[in-house]
């Protein structure tokens, strides 16, 4: 059976998600704070996406168990809060757990970015356009973007972003394909009541990146399979 990681899967997205994935017969390992907030049918693991620590042991007990992936859902994000804070959860997080399961990843896997609209190139100050939009852009740039934490939640998500396409480049002669997704304004504790779609509607999208075929796309941008940038 596949096996897939998605952090953030205690509840919203990331929730509906794992029982979607549960329901196809996926093994879903549910990236949590508490496991037993881990939805059922899945295996809680604990992780705290802005504790380097906790992001190194989770790496640490999966390669110590040979535990092999078939996707990697960087799901968890916040919205408020102080900057470095958001950018250590929305940014910094995804990079370390991301590179550190690299070689866990299977040939052939998917990996999916959790972004947002808000994180549109376009929308962003043009200095942070410059520096994210630099033919040259590394892991390295990145991490030291996430530690200047140089505006909120969608400055944060546009970095994320770019990422994707960083580790894109990097991980296809393992036809390994990476995107940023979006589920959209969802009906979830951070998107609010008025939001127009439905946590399954957003969960929907992200599957989509989950089940892309080989010849699929990598190192875009998308919504509901159609792309936002």
């Amino acid at each position: 059976m596949p096996t897939v990681l998605i952090t953030g899967a205690s509840r919203g997205i990331g929730r509906e998600l794992a029982r979607m994935l549960v329901s196809q017969g996926w093994q879903v390992l549910a990236g949590v704070r508490d496991p037993m907030a881990a939805p059922p049918g899945t295996r809680g693991e604990r992780l705290d996406m802005a504790d380097c620590g906790s992001i190194n042991a989770l790496a640490q007990r999966l390669r110590a168990s040979e535990q092999r992936l078939d996707a990697l859902v960087n799901n968890a994000g916040i919205y408020d809060g102080p900057a470095r804070r958001i950018w250590d959860v929305n940014v910094l997080g995804p990079l370390l757990l991301t590179r550190a399961l690299e070689a866990l990843l299977a040939p052939g896997s998917r990996v999916v970015m959790v972004t947002s609209g808000l994180g549109r190139l376009s929308s962003q100050p043009q200095e942070l356009v410059k520096r994210l939009s630099a033919p040259n852009l590394s892991l390295e740039d990145i991490e030291s973007l996430a530690h200047e934490a140089p505006g909120g939640y969608g400055a944060s998500k546009a970095a994320l972003t770019a990422m994707a396409r960083i580790f894109a480049n990097r991980m296809k002669d393992r036809g390994i394909l990476v995107n940023a997704i979006s589920p959209g304004w969802v009906r979830t504790d951070m998107g609010g009541a008025g939001a127009p779609r439905s946590v399954q509607q957003g969960a929907a999208s992200l599957l989509w990146g989950v089940q892309l075929p080989s010849d699929g796309p990598s190192g875009g941008v998308f919504e509901d399979g159609k792309p936002i940038e």
